[in-house]
């Protein structure tokens, strides 16, 4: 599955993996497209349901220390809201997040 965000002005995609077994747990992948070339990680979780929820922290969390640190601009849909799950501990980054 994928979401495009629009980041420095151009359309780019957010994708997400379907998660896959890791011994006990599971893992789930994604990819951000920037302009300079993909990026992939991936997060665990103990069920298929947290190792997505996960990813999609990891990859909202890339997205916002982009936009907070390297000064990119990033959107969804035109806004600064980026619609998905966000740790706790970086909120801040996303005052307008509705997820």
């Amino acid at each position: 599955m994928q979401r495009v965000f629009q980041i420095d002005g151009r359309n780019a995609g957010c994708r997400f993996f379907k998660p896959e077994p890791d011994g006990q747990d599971y893992h789930c992948r994604y990819a951000i497209d920037w302009s300079e070339g993909a990026y992939e990680g991936r997060a665990y979780g103990v069920d298929a349901i947290q190792a997505l929820l996960l990813a999609m922290q990891k990859a909202h969390t890339d997205l916002l220390a982009a936009r907070e640190n390297e000064g990119r601009q990033i959107a969804w849909l035109d806004m600064p809201g980026l619609g998905m799950p966000i740790p706790k501990t970086i909120s801040d980054w996303a005052p307008d997040n509705e997820f």
